[in-house]
């Protein structure tokens, strides 16, 4: 696979990029607070497929990757109800890793986006991330 920097394209090179760039991308995101939801509503627009969430009790996760129902449901449980992610992994066919980090578990992906705190991939977790095909790492923060 070829992969360009973005930031890096001439402006009449970067027109229709955006509009797809994450199409049909296994995306892996840690936390679940406002730059996590955010980021996965954004990845899901551009049609990729979220494929985890963290809080600080774990990790949940999903092969095939959250519906936009499951997103919506984890905006409620997060945002009103200031609930954990196992309370969502009981209702949903989701799998639940306690006490885990995203990056610990060895998840396929195209893209890492970790969300929860700064410089939170350690050396293993990179290692995970770069076994399981993972070509992108972008921080995210608010």
């Amino acid at each position: 696979k070829k992969y360009t920097h973005y930031r890096y394209l001439a402006e009449d090179r970067r027109v229709g990029i955006s509009e797809n760039c994450f199409n049909g991308l296994k995306v892996l995101i840690s936390g679940s607070g406002n730059v996590a939801q955010f980021a996965a509503e954004k990845v899901m627009e551009l049609g990729g497929h979220v494929c985890s969430f963290s809080d600080s009790t774990g990790t949940i996760s999903s092969e095939e990757g959250f519906s936009p129902d499951q997103l919506k449901e984890l905006f409620h449980l997060k945002n009103v109800q200031r609930g954990r992610l196992s309370e969502m992994a009981v209702t949903n066919d989701l799998i639940y890793h306690a006490g885990k980090s995203v990056w610990d578990l060895g998840l396929n992906c195209d893209v890492a986006l970790p969300c929860a705190t700064q410089n939170e991939i350690k050396l293993d977790g990179a290692k995970n991330l770069a076994a399981g095909g993972c070509w992108c790492v972008a921080e995210g923060k608010s």
